[in-house]
């Protein structure tokens, strides 16, 4: 197994994100959010709150997204921000989460651009590695187990519970007798109410 694929969820991503920051120092922070706006791992400095760089992750998304299928070009992969001292980009991690990166001024565009794209297809790949490698117990505790109450009612309502049943005896006359519910007794008019 691949040290991506190694220990928990955290701990990959956090691979991920450590070694973009390693291999690229012109990145100075780097987070993993979801698409509603939930850190999942970051390395961010402490003047950067991860709750706030998530929620602003996911808004700057969103509407990259609406801009993006509003003006006919498809499905938005990235969304790249140019301000005065550096560079945000926003990629796409294989519609598993996102991945924020902060550039310094000066930093290659183009460059930063690959390297991010690389460390989101990692991290894309350390999120389905839980798939990939879960057991099948831990996938059918997954699936929510079907309410019995419907099997419950429809047992309850086949049930031998005795019912008051008027019947017509063959000398014309009627009798009182106990029978499941929804049969018909031998000699039972089906059809009456």
């Amino acid at each position: 197994m691949s040290d991506l694929h190694a220990g928990s969820r955290s701990d990959r991503l956090d691979r991920a994100i450590h070694a973009l920051l390693a291999q690229t120092p012109e990145i100075e922070a780097a987070a993993v959010v979801s698409f509603d706006g939930l850190p999942m791992a970051s390395a961010l400095p402490p003047s950067m709150d991860e709750d706030r760089v998530a929620a602003m992750s996911a808004a700057l998304l969103s509407l990259g997204e609406r801009a993006a299928q509003g003006l006919g070009r498809g499905e938005l992969s990235q969304v790249y921000i140019e301000g005065e001292t550096g560079t945000v980009f926003l990629v796409s991690a294989d519609n598993e989460a996102v991945l924020v990166a902060v550039a310094a001024q000066g930093a290659k565009a183009g460059m930063m651009l690959y390297e991010v794209r690389r460390a989101a297809a990692a991290v894309a790949a350390a999120l389905r590695a839980d798939d990939a490698e879960a057991p099948a117990e831990h996938i059918l505790q997954a699936v929510p187990a079907p309410s019995a109450e419907p099997v419950l009612q429809q047992v309850h309502e086949q049930s031998v519970m005795p019912a008051y049943t008027p019947s017509a005896m063959p000398d014309g006359g009627w009798s009182s007798s106990y029978a499941p519910t929804g049969s018909v007794l031998p000699g039972e008019n089906p059809n009456w109410s």
